[in-house]
């Protein structure tokens, strides 16, 4: 197992499990053990030697998340927490009943900044504490070491419980002031800095109390879906969906552009949010449909055909091989030219062109780091192209990184390992 970050939090009471490799199934498990009542309050870690993301279990129900590293600790919204887990390669889990104080203490430092925070060196902890008695606080303070924090609670300006990060250390006696202080000044615990917090009511995250499996499926990605735009039953258009949002309307920023005057400028939006695609209606002066009836913000899936102006649109499977739209709609008559990528392959820029790794872009590009739809192409002008990235993608545009561009006759274009070249159309 990797080594842990530094300023570990108190040890829990028992570990359920600890040190497994992080897998989405885990989460699964833990909801089942929550169920059970195992755990009424804990944490459930996943980690790196870098980074340590922690859920608080408060009540038996997921409660709040944070993120700590060497620069601090920041919250994570519940919803993003298998994202962030996700992104942790390597990552090994735990979940450690723990006394509510330490949850509580973890959640602080979570939502709230320290009242004091200052090298041990600078403070003098026992006036602060005398303050702290005078003033009648309730407060907590952390003594951060090389690998874990003990921390002392007061209620009303009394210590009243006190929590050693590493038992090794532990000064012995029954006065928590005096443990503590003691604590501080023994060389062998290593405390590099002292922490203060008098804010100790904590808003829960808006999603507390959602199973983790829930979580897990509204922050799963898309699956791979086409939107296929049809006229008088006739496919005239196809495009992959582009994460997490494509808008479509007559203007030239939707990502499907329907050029016709029953279309509104930015007449609709096809969002991919919480495990479910969503339409929405912009405000549109003829409205959208959906199954024939006018909607404001409805679930759509495949099967499941909607009206954009004189459109027919509808979510389907991507084809097995890439393929390229036969019209596309609304364009002008611009001099063209060619994208030219390895080997001398190359596509026409007449028309909008789609790039990466899903099925049914125009461009089907492999490696770390491509997007599902990573970039769209599209003329503007008389040799002149807009480019724009999408799933926060970034390209290298005549070497310069860039999500967004303009691309004329020369430039030079990387998408992941993969070099093209625009060029004029002999």
């Amino acid at each position: 197992m990797p080594g842990m970050i530094p300023a570990r939090f108190p040890p829990g009471d028992a570990a359920l499990f600890s040190g497994r490799p992080y897998e989405e199934t885990l989460l699964a498990e833990v909801d089942g053990l929550l169920r059970q009542g195992a755990c009424s309050h804990g944490t459930l870690e996943v980690e790196t030697e870098e980074s340590r993301l922690t859920c608080l279990i408060h009540r038996g129900v997921p409660h709040l998340a944070g993120l700590q590293e060497d620069d601090g600790f920041f919250w994570v919204s519940l919803h993003d927490f298998p994202v962030r887990a996700r992104q942790l390669r390597g990552a090994y889990c735990s979940l450690v009943r723990s006394d509510p104080a330490r949850v509580l203490l973890c959640a602080v430092h979570f939502r709230n900044r320290p009242f004091l925070q200052a090298s041990l060196e600078l403070v003098d902890l026992e006036h602060v504490l005398d303050v702290l008695a005078a003033e009648g606080q309730d407060a907590v303070m952390a003594l951060e070491g090389s690998i874990a924090r003990s921390l002392l609670f007061l209620q009303k300006g009394k210590p009243v419980r006190l929590y050693m990060g590493n038992p090794a250390v532990e000064p012995g006696g029954q006065d928590a002031r005096e443990r503590f202080l003691r604590h501080a000044r023994d060389p062998r615990a290593e405390v590099r800095k002292v922490e203060v917090f008098k804010k100790l009511v904590i808003t829960p995250d808006p999603e507390a109390g959602t199973p983790f499996a829930q979580l897990l499926a509204a922050a799963s990605p898309p699956p791979p879906r086409n939107v296929v735009v049809r006229f008088g039953g006739r496919e005239v258009l196809q495009r992959p969906f582009m994460p997490p949002a494509m808008t479509l309307g007559r203007d030239r920023t939707c990502e499907l552009m329907l050029d016709s005057l029953g279309v509104s400028r930015r007449h609709a939006r096809l969002t991919w949010e919480r495990g479910m695609f969503m339409l929405e209606d912009l405000g549109s002066a003829n409205g959208t449909l959906l199954g024939g009836r006018p909607v404001t913000r409805n679930p759509v899936d495949r099967g499941m055909p909607f009206t954009v102006g004189e459109y027919e649109l509808e979510l389907i499977d991507p084809p097995e091989l890439a393929t390229s739209s036969t019209v596309y709609i609304g364009t002008e008559a611009h001099a063209s030219g060619y994208l030219v990528g390895p080997g001398g392959a190359s596509i026409e820029l007449l028309r909008e062109i789609t790039l990466g790794k899903a099925r049914g872009v125009d461009v089907s590009l492999g490696g770390w780091g491509v997007r599902a739809v990573h970039a769209r192409i599209r003329p503007i002008g008389p040799g002149i192209w807009h480019l724009r990235c999408f799933e926060n993608g970034k390209v290298l545009v005549n070497k310069q990184k860039v999500s967004e561009a303009e691309l004329r006759y020369g430039d030079s274009l990387v998408v992941g390992k993969t070099s093209f070249f625009v060029v004029s159309k002999a």
